[in-house]
């Protein structure tokens, strides 16, 4: 028992305390109360708790199809209305999705630069106020633990975005420099403008001059009076932006955009859709395309940052950082598996989980999805390194009605994105599709 646990002293429990004054709960020989594990009188069978984001009242009321999924506990929606609807508006126009799930850390204090460039495989010296850069860190035998977007605010100040949670690991890291981490996932909402069109809406929603922001960038702006920080940042592979706000004012924020856009094509859309964008825009998800180094029961299926394709992220230049050693040693010899991305042919979705060479297994597909726009179905797979240069084809299974045919399809190897547009990068940003 730790201090922040102990109970509080015999005469200060209140009147509905659990606990009897006749029995010491510092005691291990003292006798245990039984009515500590009976269910409290009218208590039904079971109890269901529902953990929901701030702009779940928003997303609620524009759900048409009552589909749900959880994300980091909460429960969010898988989409609103139709899949094929959402993708659609998401490439001609423009949605905007609650991403407030996401794990928000803020690290702060005059140590926060050293303590990040101890911590991440990437150098962050660079990195000015106001820009994000994508950052991996590792532990000593540099197997990757996560990855994540990292703003720099301030010149003390940074936030950290990922989608596992890592904090007990960031606080251990954080001992010996003058800096304070703390998960701000409950005081910070945010939400996903995505497409096209997502720089004309946000125009239109009174963020003039919004075009100008470059990629990678974020800045203070005021939406309906409200403050936020608006970053031209996401995960669709296309122009967007995501908006960083206060949760007690991210519905009126939501709701003011969704009036801006209201008839010049803004749809509001569920995770499905962002995982279907992501695997379009060729980017590994943790948990999904890999496992980081301590959720891997097994090391072996840990991976490395080279086996994510992931070189350019790692700065051995740095004197250390946590996994320098290691990767200095792993970076003199090719990696035995790398995550690849396989465009499959076919014209119908198939579903399928290994990928073959010759007949032979070598590799595992993490995340498929069929491709509206690109006709096709596409993949991210750990693949053996052997096998980048074979002919590959997957045993795929395709589902008519109530039958399944099996068929063996051909697949290839893309080294770019499968989608990504010139508008994701320009300057201004476009103002129509």
């Amino acid at each position: 028992m730790t201090p922040d646990t102990l109970p509080p002293p015999l005469g200060e429990q209140d009147a509905e305390s659990p606990l009897r004054p006749e029995i010491d709960p510092q005691d291990e020989r003292a006798a245990v109360d039984p009515s500590l594990f009976e269910p409290p009188a009218g208590a039904p069978p079971f109890e269901r708790t529902v953990l929901t984001t701030s702009l779940h009242a928003a997303v609620a009321a524009e759900s048409r199809v009552n589909r749900w999924t959880r994300w980091n506990g909460f429960t969010v929606a898988a989409w609103l209305t139709d899949l094929g609807d959402e993708y659609r508006a998401l490439r001609g126009a423009a949605t905007l999705a609650d991403i407030s799930p996401l794990i928000k850390y803020r690290i702060a204090g005059r140590d926060a630069l050293a303590f990040l460039d101890r911590l991440v495989t990437g150098e962050v010296a660079p990195l000015a106020v106001d820009r994000a850069m994508h950052v991996l860190f590792c532990e000593e035998q540099g197997l990757v633990l996560g990855d994540g977007l990292l703003f720099r605010l301030g010149d003390e100040e940074y936030r950290l975005v990922t989608e596992e949670t890592h904090l007990a690991w960031l606080m251990d890291s954080a001992i010996g420099f003058r800096v304070r981490v703390e998960d701000v996932g409950d005081t910070l909402a945010a939400m996903s403008l995505q497409g096209p069109l997502a720089a004309f809406h946000l125009s239109r929603a009174g963020l003039a001059g919004i075009e100008r922001l470059q990629p990678m960038a974020g800045c203070w702006a005021a939406l309906a009076g409200i403050p936020v920080y608006v970053s031209r940042t996401g995960m669709s592979g296309d122009l967007g932006y995501e908006i960083w706000v206060d949760p007690e004012e991210a519905l009126y924020v939501w709701r003011h955009l969704m009036q801006a856009g209201a008839g010049f094509g803004l749809y509001p859309s569920g995770v499905g859709l962002r995982e279907l964008a992501r695997l379009e825009a060729g980017l590994p998800r943790a948990g999904r395309d890999y496992l980081g180094a301590f959720a891997a029961i097994d090391p072996v299926h840990a991976r490395t940052p080279f086996e994510l394709g992931a070189e350019r992220q790692v700065a051995l230049v740095k004197p250390h950082f946590n996994g320098r050693a290691a990767l200095v040693r792993l970076a003199a010899a090719a990696p035995p598996r790398r995550l690849a991305r396989l465009v499959v042919d076919g014209l119908e979705p198939a579903r399928f989980v290994s990928v073959l060479a010759d007949g032979r297994p070598v590799g595992i597909v993490t995340t498929t999805g069929f491709s509206p726009a690109l006709g096709c179905n596409l993949a991210l797979a750990t693949l053996d390194t052997g096998a980048l240069t074979a002919r590959l084809t997957v045993d795929a299974e395709i589902r008519d009605e109530l039958a399944v045919r099996r068929v063996v399809l051909p697949a290839r190897l893309v080294d770019e994105p499968f989608w990504a547009p010139a508008r994701r990068h320009a300057v201004p940003a476009p103002l129509t599709a």
